[in-house]
């Protein structure tokens, strides 16, 4: 399905304007997020739960960021996480080109480290990555100590931390908590504990003054610029994004070529196709990053991972369960609610329903009487039905297919329509963003895969950042299949459920003995966030 994405859009850029110069009278938004763990080999799943913090009178952003990042402070991974009502179960799976070594997981919205200053607009984890095929390098012997106090869980009092469990065996802990987050995993020996908990805003440079704030109250905003060398800011920009639905949306430039695209409701797409009405100019666009330009601190130390002989046993124990994990241990996509795209049509027509021409062209004069087809010097024009005027417009309308402008009114012409689904006729002027249209033409594929109409030459196809798409592990003990005869189970993550429910939850170790540590999450009825742990072992 496809659409126009309407309504929003001025309103965005004219509070993004306000916030730029009066961001100081913002609602700070605290970020927290609860890890199912810090120790993962590379192609495994992270799974973590947001928290976003925000006061209740003021709506929350609609996305979160999430990167992972190196000692160098390159980001090596970044997600965008679609949130609703300030929370979000996200997860990421860890790419496996990287080196072993201990990364940082930073969380954040586009503007929760601008206006924060209480610290919390960030939050940071310490993970160690191996990865079996490339070792660490190691600089040092020696261990540097953190001088930021990474914030620690508090004991959580229903699980003493003398309790164990023998391989294969259950235990019911008491909750304190209904819809907490739990996760229970196994216990990082390789990250020294200064640098184990968390940190937040003050490991990281501050942002310059002239940031830019984007708040993302309705869905998230494309940021672009127009690198021509002369602005013309009467020129229209169209970006739309692919997937299994599609929306459009325009903007402007202003004087310094800044774009701003908001994706409204859409949380899912595969690519955007960056356009201009102005079809027969070379396009000079690109899109910004919108991952905020954090920088370490200067004195900020990252921890050496250092391996040795000595931890050969719980590496392999890792790489079995890594691989155990990847076979049998299932994950399910969740199916995406559909939104609302477009608008409403005057004239629709399902062309199943109809005799299949083998172009457009003869479609159109056939069968749709609220379009006109005509030739003029050469080259085809469609003139839609006016009808409030019950006249013909004579300016050109506005042409989609699945959300996409179409400009070569020839190649549409010549197009077979055989992937069309539907045809909708707009015939009233329509207003979209700063620009009318005499009407709009509008088609449908079956598989929204633009029916295999060519992409305009002079388009842009821009591999844009992923909006992850939501999944859930089918058992909160990861093994769904736990006490099955001949079935493995070596998990080193025991637990993960970001709504537990009932007044106490069980827990099954696996044939991985070691120390685990159980953490529970949740907020209070006064907005804050409740961080607890404890640790138990596994023993044969």
């Amino acid at each position: 399905m496809g659409g126009l994405n309407m309504g929003k859009v001025l309103n965005t850029i004219f509070l993004l304007i306000s916030l730029t110069s009066f961001g100081q009278k913002m609602q700070e938004e605290n970020v927290f997020v609860h890890v199912s763990k810090n120790i993962t080999l590379v192609n495994e799943t992270v799974w973590f739960q947001i928290y976003l913090i925000q006061d209740e009178l003021v709506p929350l952003s609609k996305f979160a960021y999430c990167e992972l990042v190196d000692r160098n402070n390159q980001a090596v991974h970044q997600i965008i996480i679609p949130l609703q009502e300030g929370k979000a179960e996200g997860h990421m799976d860890i790419p496996n080109h990287l080196e072993s070594d201990h990364y940082i997981l930073r969380f954040y919205t586009r503007i929760s480290p601008l206006i924060n200053k209480n610290g919390q607009g960030v939050f940071s984890k310490f993970i160690t990555i191996i990865n079996p095929k490339k070792p660490p390098i190691q600089n040092s012997l020696t261990q540097k100590v953190s001088k930021y106090a990474f914030k620690k869980p508090g004991d959580y009092p229903m699980l003493s931390s003398e309790k164990g469990l023998t391989t294969n065996s259950e235990i019911e802990i008491p909750l304190i908590k209904e819809k907490a987050t739990v996760s229970v995993s196994i216990i990082n020996p390789f990250l020294p504990e200064s640098f184990y908990g968390f940190a937040g805003q003050e490991i990281y440079q501050k942002l310059s003054e002239n940031s830019l704030v984007i708040p993302e109250l309705y869905g998230h905003i494309v940021h672009a610029k127009n690198l021509n060398p002369e602005i013309d800011t009467t020129e229209t920009f169209f970006l739309s994004a692919h997937g299994k639905q599609s929306v459009l949306n325009s903007s402007k430039p202003n004087l310094q070529g800044d774009m701003y695209f908001e994706l409204g409701p859409l949380k899912e797409y595969k690519f955007l196709i960056a356009q201009s009405l102005e079809s027969e100019k070379q396009l000079n666009f690109s899109p910004q990053s919108p991952f905020l330009p954090l920088e370490f601190k200067e004195d900020f130390v990252f921890p050496e991972l250092i391996l040795n002989e000595n931890d050969r046993e719980f590496i392999e124990d890792l790489i079995i369960s890594a691989q155990v994990n990847t076979y049998f241990y299932g994950q399910e996509d969740l199916v995406s609610i559909p939104i609302i795209t477009g608008f409403v049509a005057d004239r629709t027509y399902l062309l199943d329903d109809y005799t299949r021409f083998e172009d457009m062209e003869t479609t159109l004069r056939e069968y749709v009487p609220e379009v006109m087809v005509r030739k003029q010097s050469k080259k085809t024009l469609y003139k839609v039905l006016n009808s409030p005027l019950n006249a013909i417009f004579q300016e050109n309308p506005l042409i989609l297919i699945d959300a996409m402008p179409v400009f070569d009114t020839d190649a549409l012409a010549r197009f077979d329509p055989k992937g069309i689904m539907k045809l909708e006729v707009l015939t009233r002027e329509f207003s979209f963003n700063q620009d009318k249209f005499a009407g709009v033409i509008s088609f449908t594929s079956f598989e929204n895969d633009f029916g295999k109409f060519e992409l305009p030459t002079n388009a842009l196809y821009l591999d844009y950042w992923t909006i992850i798409s939501p999944k859930k592990l089918i058992s909160a003990n990861i093994n769904p299949n736990i006490g099955k005869t001949n079935y493995p189970d070596f998990r080193t993550n025991l637990f993960w459920d970001t709504s537990v429910t009932g007044d106490k939850m069980k827990i099954i170790s696996s044939e991985i003995k070691g120390k685990y540590e159980l953490l529970i999450s949740y907020t209070t009825e006064g907005g804050e966030t409740s961080f607890n742990r404890a640790v138990f072992k596994v023993e044969n």
